[in-house]
């Protein structure tokens, strides 16, 4: 347990270390973009590639991706029915802020820092059905709440989703398993060396990007999206560590992943529609708060 906890404030201490570069004035908010195209586009492909390079895919395992989409989408429709009042503006707000997890940059690196490249293997797996409902279905829908009907359609989604390098990454992998193909070893080792920097530089990107300051009268607002959001994570966790038909580490994976922070493509999508970037920062960042205590409490609670 001591190692356990001593692996998670260690990138605990990461963050701070972010943190504290920006408060010298070594780093801005402003290279958060450029850490996050080192992170997406370089560390975590090869960290990716190293774990799953020797790993034998079981399709019941496929579940854990039709899993995530369903959540997603779930809590898209909820956050939608509760803006219901406030007009469409406020329900596309709600669809694009409601349902997401921030796998690849947050959830893979910090659960791969405290319990091994396995755990990568089960939150790639989830992210990849987070990437189309949160990508695909909430990008579209949010688009059109926010009367921009036919702009977004099919072509806008398959750009968006081609252009995250990290989902390009989960479709090769995918592939390589379903075929049976791996990479050669020279390869591997090169993929090895990149790759093990990423937890570092992740959890550094996160300090770097970290803002929790946000105008008095949106609090409220804050408030009561995030209290919808864990709520349903908690719900949601309940249900699948005690009925999910998988081992127990995938199913801890699960459950701790369930209060990974907000996607981070969600603010950008939010600004394209034109809505409240401000809010849906404050919200990413609060996430981000979030799961950096509750999913090393989740894993010293359950963990046998």
């Amino acid at each position: 347990m001591l190692e356990i906890v001593a692996r998670a404030l260690s990138l605990v201490a990461i963050v701070g270390i972010g943190l504290g570069i920006k408060r010298l004035g070594w780093a801005r908010t402003s290279d958060f973009g450029l850490f996050s195209k080192l992170v997406l586009g370089v560390t975590l492909p090869c960290a990716l590639f190293t774990s799953f390079n020797d790993y034998h895919l079981e399709y019941a395992l496929l579940g854990l991706t039709a899993l995530a989409f369903c959540l997603n989408i779930a809590q898209q429709a909820i956050g939608y029915a509760l803006a219901a009042r406030q007009g469409r503006k406020a329900q596309a707000f709600a669809v694009l802020n409601s349902g997401s997890y921030n796998i690849g940059a947050f959830a893979t690196p910090y659960l791969a820092g405290f319990m091994g490249p396995h755990a990568m293997i089960y939150s790639t797996l989830f992210d990849f059905g987070g990437a189309f409902s949160s990508a695909g279905v909430a990008y579209g829908w949010g688009m059109t709440l926010a009367s921009e009907p036919g702009k977004h359609g099919w072509r806008e989604l398959v750009r968006t989703l081609a252009g995250s390098p990290v989902f390009v990454t989960y479709v090769l992998l995918l592939a390589m398993r379903l075929l049976d193909l791996r990479l050669p070893g020279p390869v591997i080792t090169f993929t090895s060396i990149v790759g093990a920097a990423n937890p570092f530089l992740a959890m550094l990107m996160i300090g770097i990007g970290l803002e929790l300051r946000l105008r008095r009268e949106k609090y409220v607002a804050a408030a009561r999206i995030l209290a919808v959001r864990y709520a349903f994570a908690t719900v949601a966790a309940v249900g699948c560590w005690y009925l999910l038909p998988l081992p127990a580490d995938a199913r801890l994976v699960v459950v701790m992943v369930l209060f990974a922070p907000i996607a981070s493509m969600m603010p950008v999508f939010t600004g394209r529609a034109r809505l409240d970037v401000e809010l849906s920062a404050f919200l990413n960042s609060v996430s981000i708060v979030v799961g950096i205590v509750a999913m090393p409490t989740i894993y010293l609670a359950l963990h046998a």
